[in-house]
């Protein structure tokens, strides 16, 4: 594919990726560099799983990107200018609480390969190129983080249904 069009296709998906998990100025910047490391390495952007090449990519940057910034954060707590702070997780941005809330308790890693498909549609190869892992490793993840969502969003209640009792 030719980087004008790849760039032109995937764009918006990866932007809208990084905003999600980081201020827009550091989605900005996560993004330019994302699209430059494509550039330098067009021949290995694997064909048919592009996007989730570049939202691996993207999720690397913006990775790097915290660690740095925990770096100077630690840097600047030991001499006492700066907190700490950690970085935004995208189920504080769903108006839903109970749906939030039953998102905040599944692992990081599960929730993450959920709101990979859910809420970018990444297929499961795109998702599982962006984590940098095995499709079927994937796959695995977001069975269980579906499942645990399933149960934590609708938790199941019994209810004991009332005694019918025969005239004689």
């Amino acid at each position: 594919m030719d980087f004008e069009d790849l760039y032109r296709a995937t764009y918006p998906r990866v932007l809208a990726y990084a905003r999600s998990m980081a201020s827009p100025h550091d989605a900005d910047d996560a993004v330019g560099e994302t699209y430059a490391i494509a550039w330098r390495k067009q021949h290995a952007i694997p064909r048919g799983a592009e996007l989730g090449w570049l939202i691996g990519v993207a999720r690397r940057v913006l990775a790097n990107g915290r660690r740095s910034r925990r770096r100077a954060g630690a840097l600047h707590a030991l001499l006492d200018l700066q907190p700490r702070s950690p970085g935004p997780d995208p189920a504080e941005r769903i108006e839903d609480g109970a749906l939030r809330a039953a998102l905040l308790e599944l692992s990081p890693l599960d929730r993450e390969a959920v709101v990979l498909t859910a809420w970018f549609e990444l297929s499961s190869a795109d998702a599982a190129e962006a984590l940098g892992i095995t499709p079927a490793a994937f796959r695995m993840r977001a069975a269980r983080g579906r499942r645990r969502l399933r149960a934590a969003h609708r938790p199941t209640t019994t209810t004991e249904l009332p005694t019918w009792t025969t005239p004689r």
